[in-house]
This record gives C-alpha cells, structure tokens and sequence, in this order.
C-alpha cells in the first residue's frame, strides 16, 4: 500500500475530496483543524510520500522555477567564470523538463553588481545564485532577498553576512595552508611569492582569505627566520612584468617559489623566461586549459582544484531540490582541497 498510495486514496480514506487533501499537503489553508488533522493521520498511517518528480513534470508544462545567476564577466583576461556556467548550464538541461528556467546577470564592478541585484529582485524569480565578490553588497542583496523570502546561494568564496547562508565553495584558508606546504616542501628556506588579483574593491576575499592561510603554514615552519614572504596586488588590465617588484624579487638569487591565488597561474612561464629565471615552483589554482598545459610541461609544480563546474552545477540542483522539496541538504557544500599534478592530471 506504501507504494501504491496516491492522493485519491487519502481522500478516499480520510472521507474528503481530493481539492482538500490537495489543500492541506501544500499548506493552503482553509480546512477545519479537525479534518486537517484527520487527513494528516491517514497520510501518516499509510506512509504517503508526495512523488516531487511527477509532481514537477506535471507543474513544468505551464509553472517554471525561475532561478537568476549573476556572475562576473568571463573575459579575456578572467574566463574562469565560463566553468561555473558551464555547471550551471548542464544542470539546466537535466532539469529543463522539470520546468525550470535560468536567466543569467552580469556584473564587473560593485555598482553593476548593485544595479544587477535591483533588477534582479524586482523581478520574480524564486531563488539567486551569485558569487560574494563584494562583501557588504553581496550582504545587501542577501537582506533583502531574505526579505522577500528568496533563497540566495552563494558559490566560490564564503564570507560572514548577517544572517546564516548557503554556500557551495571550498575553505580558502585551508587551501592556503595546504598551498604553503606544498611550496615549502619544493623550497624551503627561501623567498615566497603570493600574487593576488585586486578588483575595484580591492583584494578578493578568497585570495586575502588563501594568502592567510599560506602564511600561517610559513610561519609555523620559519623557525630560523629564513622564509620571507612578499606579496603583490596586481589589477587585471597591468601585464604582471610591468609591476617593478617583480623583476627585483625574479633577480633575487636565494631559492624562491610563487603562490598565485587565483586560476592565473599560466602568466607566470613567459614572465620567467623574459627574466632568464628557472627552477622557480609555481602553486596554482584551477584546471583551465592555459594551466594544464603548463602542469603538462612542469612549468607549474601544483594545481588546487576547486572544482568550478560542480560548483555550479550543484548550485542549480541543490536549489531546484530545495525550491521543489524544501530540502536544503545539497545547499552546504565544502569542496575538497585537490592536489593536482602532471602525474595524475588525466583524471581530471
């Protein structure tokens, strides 16, 4: 019977009509406490289980769950965002019988970010997908989305808001700690480098928060005071040989190695070869194509990957589960810190 019951035989069972069974299954109101409870008994009972995938074939014929994305830009210079998208598109074809529908926003800067947001929740959608690049923007768009009761998940990088959320990211510091051993067992004692990307806000937080993480590692380990560690800022529209602390620190004869914080790691080969520099390991992150093929050559010792497409594919599903089944257990997700190198690169 468990597996046969159907909401005609509740209502049959319970001595209703099925628009009431309906009604009180999906919380609409207007039933008698008294034959509410009575159709909650028999559902109990039976061990009725409402069939959410029917339920949603049915519903996507003339009822879409609309979920809006912003992202940043993938450009030239950042393509990085194309591998979420990538997720998320994929995530959509499974679903797209499902009635589901994604519309996609963009953003480069804090205020279309902002100007994004706006349009966005003025808009119905049910639920957000998005990435904390700016911190009290991003708790902006949370607050008022939790005012309208639209469920934001956030992908890539996690920050504190001001209120519990969801996010799909891997911890950053952890990423730096395991970063900092991975270079320190190639140089030891030595010059480390961290590169990091500044945006119009600044440092990104996932790179602040894995530089953190990087140093901690180091200097737990400095303990003859032999480790030095520099950091360089650099925007994405200044080629990286321009900045003049990088050709100093190259030139710097003492044992050295470079933490890039980010999925640029590629730049660096060609900036040491104008330099005449060898032997420098690089620790990077992401498996896009400019990367592989430098861990192909060994011109990057490690990868750290995050995994970017699973990011964005689970977000689409583990919103559509939650928006569909009030289930929000694929909505917290820590990807696990991966260690990539030319060895087993062929996994990937």
């Amino acid at each position: 019977m468990k597996e046969s019951i159907g909401i005609k035989q509740i209502a049959k069972l319970a001595e209703v009509s099925i628009g009431t069974v309906d009604r009180v299954l999906h919380n609409r109101g207007g039933v008698s406490k008294i034959t509410e409870q009575r159709i909650l008994d028999v559902v109990k009972k039976t061990g009725y289980k409402k069939n959410t995938v029917a339920s949603r074939l049915r519903l996507g014929t003339h009822k879409k769950v609309k979920i809006a994305v912003l992202i940043p830009e993938a450009t030239d210079n950042w393509g990085y965002w194309e591998l979420p998208k990538k997720g998320m598109d994929k995530a959509a074809e499974e679903l797209k019988d499902h009635g589901i529908e994604i519309t996609y926003f963009y953003f480069s800067d804090p205020l279309v970010f902002m100007s994004m947001s706006r349009k966005m929740l003025s808009t119905h959608f049910d639920g957000i997908v998005t990435v904390p690049f700016f911190t009290p923007e991003s708790d902006r768009l949370f607050r008022k989305a939790r005012e309208k009761k639209v469920p934001v998940v956030f992908l890539d990088t996690r920050i504190t808001l001001g209120h519990p959320g969801y996010f799909i990211c891997q911890d950053a510091h952890q990423a730096g700690l395991v970063a900092g051993r991975l270079l320190h067992g190639l140089v030891g004692e030595g010059v480390y480098i961290v590169l990091n990307i500044v945006n119009a806000k600044g440092l990104h937080e996932n790179n602040r928060q894995r530089e953190n993480g990087f140093r901690e590692f180091l200097n737990a380990v400095n303990r003859k005071g032999k480790i030095e560690v520099y950091t360089i800022n650099y925007p994405l529209n200044q080629p990286l040989e321009a900045i003049p602390d990088v050709a100093k620190l190259l030139k710097d004869e003492r044992s050295k190695g470079v933490f890039v914080t980010n999925s640029r790691a590629y730049m660096l080969p060609p900036v040491f070869r104008r330099y005449g520099v060898t032997d420098v390991p690089v620790v990077g992150f992401d498996l896009n194509k400019e990367n592989m093929e430098c861990l192909k050559r060994e011109e990057i010792a490690f990868l750290i990957n995050q995994k970017p497409e699973y990011q964005g594919y689970n977000a689409i599903k583990g919103l559509f589960k939650f928006l569909t089944e009030e289930d929000a257990s694929e909505l917290h997700v820590d990807i696990p810190v991966e260690i990539v190198v030319k060895e087993n690169l062929h996994i990937f």
